[in-house]
């Protein structure tokens, strides 16, 4: 039977479709700058709550009692790993024999198949969801605690809106009163994207956002199409990769980006033009409380990412789903999780 995780709040949920919902509108984020913008949205909401929450009385207590919880996950956690790591030698073989083509892929993103063992194979997935900011995750091996790690799998979706999308959740402690965890997610939005998300205490704080159409060539962002999604995690830093092409790498500690502000209204060349000069000003005004507003949320996220702990050395993978609105399916072959012991 599939496990279900639900440690995500609602809330979190809105921050991250708000990244979703900048990269699928208008064309594809090709330039830094684009991308920038897209991930603007991030930790904006986030922010201001982990503030108020600090204003609360007992906010400090109920954060110590839910990393309490965690510690105490983790250690039951790793009692049943201990107690798998004991398997007999039959089984142990079946194991590796099973894992034999996972691990021959192995090479291809710079790990080496003899230091480490199989996690888990998963088998076939399907997260079906129908409805507007939902969230599902799943995982039969909620066992197996990975610090770093390869995770990998061929992913068929179809959504109904660009902003949903379909990937891992990496390292998660499972705490769902305080969570932390590493999400990457990719979307339909402007021809495909995958966004790679740091969550402190059940809050998204930085991220980074990557083209996948336009740095993979068999990136195929239609629906009913299937990718391969791959991350490789050691320590702070993490591969992704889609059908076996290096997007980027990522440090999850790293700041939020700057903030990318649009053009500024354009002046009239005839300055006589009443109506053209009426249009201009009024239009400079509202440009001027956009940005007033992306520079009070830049700080916002700012002092979020400042107050956060980034750094989530080991925890649970899992698959995960989320959707925008309307019906997202996502289903996951070829699922498999190898341990790196360097």
């Amino acid at each position: 039977m599939i496990v279900s995780m639900n440690p995500i709040s609602r809330f979190s949920i809105l921050v991250i479709l708000a990244v979703f919902g900048l990269a699928a509108c208008g064309a594809p984020l090709e330039g830094n700058a684009d991308r920038q913008a897209t991930l603007q949205a991030l930790g904006t909401q986030a922010a201001l709550r982990v503030t108020a929450h600090a204003a609360e009385g007992g906010a400090e207590i109920a954060l110590q009692e839910a990393q309490l919880k965690a510690t105490q996950t983790f250690q039951a956690l790793d009692a049943t790993q201990a107690a798998l790591s004991a398997l007999d030698e039959a089984s142990l073989q079946a194991t590796s024999a099973a894992f034999a083509p996972y691990q021959a892929e192995l090479p291809r993103y710079g790990v080496d198949p003899e230091r480490g063992r199989p996690g888990w194979i998963h088998p076939p997935v399907s997260l079906d969801l129908n409805g507007k900011y939902q969230y599902d995750y799943a995982n039969q091996f909620l066992g197996t605690v990975a610090a770093d790690f390869v995770v990998s799998a061929d992913i068929t979706w179809n959504t109904q809106y660009g902003g949903s999308g379909c990937g891992f959740v990496l390292r998660s402690d499972g705490n769902k009163d305080a969570l932390n965890q590493y999400l990457v997610i990719a979307t339909r939005g402007s021809s495909g994207h995958v966004v790679f998300l740091t969550m402190a205490n059940g809050e998204v704080v930085t991220g980074q956002d990557f083209y996948a159409y336009g740095l993979d060539p068999q990136f195929d962002w239609h629906n009913d199409t299937t990718n391969q999604l791959t991350v490789v995690g050691r320590g702070n830093e993490f591969s992704l990769y889609t059908n076996g092409t290096k997007l980027g790498v990522v440090d999850p500690t790293a700041p939020p980006p700057q903030p990318y502000f649009p053009p500024s209204p354009e002046k009239p060349a005839d300055k006589t033009d009443l109506a053209g000069m009426a249009a201009y000003t009024k239009a400079q005004a509202e440009y001027q409380t956009v940005v007033n507003q992306m520079r009070a949320q830049y700080a916002a996220r700012v002092k979020a990412y400042r107050m956060a702990d980034k750094t989530f050395e080991r925890g649970l993978v899992a698959m995960v789903a989320l959707a925008e609105s309307g019906r997202t399916q996502c289903q996951f072959e070829n699922a498999w999780l190898w341990l790196i012991k360097e």
